[in-house]
């Protein structure tokens, strides 16, 4: 099994930015690009996504994370089969309940027993198959035999576990600590065992703050603005037995100074609350030599993809840091799934 490493965009800057870092991780052999959808705070994640379809050739495409609270769900299909068929089969629908997308609207998160059932519409639609929604059969006409990977973003207990039950992939952010990740390793196979899934089976993809650098100091400035993001998401779901307190005293520090009309900025407010033990439990900010040590103790864990956004001021010279001097120098473990134990 080899290891995959992805790099996430924010389209809190200019599309031009964005098509620059993606053909330039490209160049530098990562798998794919995961573009944020906040709606009231980035440029729109589809247009961004329909124009790296042309513009790349090897990525894979996906959003991270699009969700299901102001989107109709065969709008969502259509953009995800349009996409599949525009990007040549790259496309991954990186999908969630919602959060500064819905929050900064007044709107609540989906419940996610809704969240479940719009997902097997958005997946028959794109099948060409007709169902019933909301008492309505619907179809997408020209759509037929589409299957385009649903990755679920998760961090809860429940949620982990809905991901491991109904999902082709679970993109999971707890933090970079190995403990947190295990925690949510073991929720993501305890949903797969509840529906008789191999756990083996779903693509496990980890999202953390990072910023590698020799100047382990800026580095850590630099990760400030998507390490808030993080902190908030970890903090909200993740249950406060996995916190020692000191942790969760400065997390919830954090919180209450966060502000959703500026998630993801590095010039917010709220980022001065983070503190280096958060940063620590957090993300990946240090030298390239102790970020391979860092990793290779979560890819030892079993995680087979890590998506990491690059959310610097200037994130170029981060994205050819980690490609040469991080990537590598992991090695990943041998992965079986069930089908190939029978096989042997």
């Amino acid at each position: 099994m080899s290891v995959s490493f992805e790099l996430g965009i924010l389209p809190n800057r200019p599309v031009a930015d964005c098509v620059r870092m993606a053909r330039q991780a490209e160049e530098l052999g990562y798998g794919g690009v995961w573009v944020a959808d906040s709606h009231s705070v980035m440029r729109d994640a589809y247009s961004v996504l329909a124009i790296l379809a042309t513009q790349t050739n090897t990525l894979n495409l996906a959003t991270g994370v699009t969700h299901t609270v102001t989107r109709h769900p065969v709008v969502i299909a259509n953009s995800w089969a349009t996409l599949q068929e525009l990007s040549g089969g790259r496309a991954i629908c990186g999908i969630g309940v919602g959060e500064s997308s819905v929050r900064n609207l007044g709107l609540r998160p989906e419940k996610l027993a809704v969240f479940e059932e719009k997902v097997k519409v958005i997946r028959a639609l794109m099948r060409g198959e007709r169902i019933e929604y909301e008492g309505n059969e619907i179809h997408m006409g020209w759509a037929s035999e589409i299957e385009v990977p649903v990755v679920m973003a998760c961090s809860g207990p429940k949620s982990l576990r809905l991901g491991g039950r109904i999902a082709d992939g679970v993109l999971f952010q707890v933090g970079s600590d190995p403990r947190l990740a295990q925690y949510a390793l073991d929720n993501i196979r305890a949903g797969a065992d509840e529906a008789g899934r191999d756990f083996a089976d779903i693509k496990l993809y980890m999202r953390v703050a990072c910023a590698v650098s020799e100047d382990r100091q800026r580095a850590r400035k630099e990760v400030e603005g998507y390490a808030s993001i993080a902190a908030n998401t970890v903090f909200r779901t993740v249950p406060r037995e996995y916190f020692d307190d000191q942790l969760y005293d400065e997390l919830a520090r954090l919180m209450s100074e966060y502000d959703y009309a500026e998630h993801g900025s590095n010039t917010s407010r709220h980022k001065e609350f983070l503190t280096d033990h958060i940063l620590d439990a957090i993300a990946v900010a240090c030298t390239p030599e102790e970020s391979v040590a860092r990793f290779q103790v979560l890819v030892d864990l079993g995680i087979d993809s890590f998506v990491w956004p690059a959310n610097m001021t200037d994130p170029y010279p981060y994205i050819e840091t980690f490609a040469e001097q991080v990537v590598p120098k992991i090695t990943a473990p041998i992965k079986v799934t069930r089908s190939q134990r029978l096989e042997q």
